[in-house]
């Protein structure tokens, strides 16, 4: 009888395919992640505008062909049911770790960057600084303190 077979829930080479597609789709974020952090690394704003826009394709992308693998493979046994679409799994499993990765790089990046920035500007600004200058003198006096010698009576 036929019902000794293991039943498969869905056609190998459509899962392949989508797996496949999805697979694409993640090596072309990763490409692109590695854009993002070499335009950050070089503070080239117009490359890195260039690289978020195309991430934010390249993920929409990879979501949506996502999704529908996740239409057509939704139990975990049509994935081990063929060991064709199981190492095509790993591969995806991997690519999408990989990219998280790379994604959570570029963000303490341009957290680092932001904060480098910040601290520049309230430097330049002179905020916020609760630090000691020199006068002509060679004595020190509190910065922002402005009261001088005809103050103190």
């Amino acid at each position: 009888m036929a019902s000794d077979m293991q039943p498969t829930s869905v056609d190998v080479n459509t899962a392949s395919q989508i797996l496949d597609q999805e697979i694409s789709a993640l090596e072309a974020v990763m490409t692109v992640l590695d854009s993002e952090h070499s335009a950050l690394e070089a503070r080239d704003a117009e490359a890195l505008t260039a690289a978020s826009q195309l991430k934010l394709q390249c993920i929409e992308t990879a979501r949506r062909i996502g999704a529908e693998r996740a239409t057509l493979l939704p139990d975990a046994s049509d994935i081990s049911v063929n060991p064709e679409i199981r190492l095509r799994w790993e591969n995806l499993a991997k690519l999408a770790h990989g990219c998280k990765q790379k994604n959570e790089r570029n963000g303490m990046l341009i957290r680092w960057q932001h904060k480098y920035i910040e601290q520049t500007l309230a430097l330049l600004r002179n905020e916020g600084m609760d630090s000691t200058l020199y006068g002509p003198d060679g004595g020190s006096k509190r910065n922002g303190s402005r009261r001088g010698t005809l103050g103190s009576a």
